[in-house]
């Protein structure tokens, strides 16, 4: 049964000339898992948004949305709070409450629900998710993914039927994106729950959606099944939006698989084990960052959060720091820049100690960083009137013009997607030349296209001899464009090593190419490398 169509549905923002959905026409089933993708900006959050009528952005709308049989219109404010759930990318963007209690009643106190009722429907889903320990806790001491479940446990206690998901992951590591996952299957499996999720990282949910829509500057360009939009990005240059095992047998073989099981299998059906290990280099030059035994606790008796932490950075190399939500790695990376004062250890940048800079005198040519939030970063109207405070027209329309953001210049900041933003402080960073940059997640929020376009420009950074530190739950990128990785576990670094070989030797915090490829080839840790392997095999067998 249809429980969503659009028909020719298109928007246009306020004070925009293009539209941010242009003709968007499809029809979703009840019961149906859609993984919504496309390029960031390509009009996903629009889509969503409309869908819930709360949420609807001001601007000028046209074509219609039908819902559960009707029109949207025809919904009751009531109807619409209590039958389409919606969880937004940022856990702290959705929680009003202090307490995880609180939160979970909120919504059913708000529509006038009785106190009875109320305790046996959160009873019942705060079972159902397992989230009984969490129950009297402060959301503030939650960690990313446990706020982000207990947003949708808030969300389905009103008794959502339909379920829209913007990106729901993307703060999340990998640990707790899969375990939000496992938990967004059984709510489709086990109540027939109708889900509709924008997803920039396929590999855990691509095999498993009915049906993946592809949008392209405001229009659905494909709407089909998996083993077809598969195959539809195979031949049209979109490889970017694959799985990382249908990525790997892009263009070698005609059926793709669609996840680690079915790649493992492929592989050994059609190629031959190569257990050489690859040569490695040990990292060079001057360190330019340095920091030994740090210690740092929020408040006098709290526990600790750096618990003796050592690491160093060399001049032209990008090192990633990896682990789960709450770790402590974003707290590392603002001690490194002195936004957090250790009470004990010793941090040196460019040979000289932390505490000898003075005046803003780190920041100036010298050191950078791309907080969590990339919004704190700006307080114009324009993204254009932002850069302007430190860079000259000609020094932005270059930088514009390598990030590819000539098109937001004169967009309010606040109007951008996550990965729109992202890039645009990246080019703010950028004008301020530094030769040090801090980044926290740095690939939040976007596209394939785009990070790679990123990874691209950080070579490029690396090779000007700039040094970069970034914290990142994106496996996949650290693989491929960081020369080490680190593991940070209970306040420290419990691991380090060159990327190939960090991830090569992992079991379960790897990426999905080295999984597919564990015991068949030795340090094959991106869809690249292992189709280097592939295709070596292949030009042997010809000749």
């Amino acid at each position: 049964m249809e429980i969503l169509s659009c028909e020719d549905l298109s928007f246009k923002y306020n004070g925009e000339e293009k539209p941010a959905l242009d003709g968007c026409s499809f029809s979703v089933n009840s019961g149906e898992i859609i993984l919504l993708c496309g390029k960031s900006g390509s009009g996903k959050s629009t889509l969503l948004k409309l869908l819930k009528r709360e949420l609807s952005p001001a601007g000028e709308k046209k074509g219609r949305i039908f819902l559960f049989g009707g029109e949207q219109d025809r919904l009751s404010d009531r109807e619409g709070a209590e039958m389409i759930g919606f969880v937004m990318q940022n856990p702290d963007d959705q929680t009003v409450c202090d307490k995880v209690s609180a939160e979970l009643c909120f919504g059913l106190e708000s529509l006038g629900v009785s106190s009875g009722e109320i305790l046996a429907r959160v009873g019942e889903m705060v079972g159902f998710f397992g989230i009984e320990p969490l129950y009297d806790r402060d959301i503030s001491t939650l960690s990313g993914g446990q706020k982000q479940l207990v947003n949708l446990c808030s969300v389905m206690v009103s008794g959502a039927r339909l379920l829209l998901l913007d990106e729901p992951t993307a703060q999340l590591d990998p640990v707790a994106a899969k375990d939000f996952l496992h938990i967004l299957h059984r709510l489709n499996d086990e109540l027939g729950l109708t889900v509709i999720i924008a997803e920039h990282n396929p590999d855990d949910i691509f095999s498993s959606c009915d049906r993946v829509l592809y949008m392209e500057k405001g229009r659905t360009e494909f709407f089909g099944e998996p083993s077809k939009a598969a195959e539809y990005f195979s031949s049209h240059g979109l490889a970017e939006f694959l799985p990382a095992a249908a990525k790997i047998f892009s263009g070698i073989s005609d059926s793709l698989p669609l996840d680690v099981r079915a790649a493992k299998l492929k592989l050994e059906k059609g190629f031959k084990p190569d257990m050489t290990v690859s040569d490695s280099e040990s990292p060079s030059g001057e360190i330019v960052l340095k920091a030994e035994n740090l210690w740092q606790r929020y408040e006098k008796n709290e526990p600790d959060i750096l618990k003796g932490v050592d690491i160093s950075v060399r001049k032209g190399e990008c090192l990633a720091l990896l682990g789960s939500n709450g770790a402590g790695k974003s707290t590392l990376l603002k001690a490194l820049c002195g936004a957090e004062k250790c009470y004990m250890g010793k941090i040196t940048l460019f040979g000289k100690k932390l505490s000898s800079y003075k005046n803003g005198s780190l920041f100036r040519n010298n050191t950078a960083v791309l907080p969590q939030d990339p919004y704190a970063m700006f307080a114009k109207e324009s993204v254009a009137e932002e850069l302007r405070e430190n860079a000259s027209e000609e020094q932005i329309k270059a930088v514009a013009g390598r990030l590819d953001i000539e098109e937001l210049l004169e967009r309010h900041p606040y109007d951008l997607s996550g990965g729109e933003i992202q890039n645009c402080a990246f080019a703010k960073i950028l004008l301020s030349k530094p030769k040090l940059i801090l980044l926290d997640e740095c690939t939040k929020g976007m596209d394939g296209f785009r990070r790679k376009e990123l990874g691209e420009i950080l070579g490029e950074l690396k090779g000007e001899g700039v040094t970069l530190m970034l914290v990142t739950h994106d496996l996949e990128f650290a693989a491929k464009y960081c020369d080490r990785c680190a593991l940070f576990f209970d306040g420290k670094i419990v691991s380090e090593d060159n990327s190939r070989q960090f991830f090569a030797k992992n079991n379960f915090y790897t990426t999905a190419a080295a999984r597919s490829t564990k015991g068949f080839f030795a340090d094959t840790v991106t869809p690249e490398q292992v189709r280097e392997k592939l295709l070596a095999q292949r030009g042997a067998d010809d000749e």
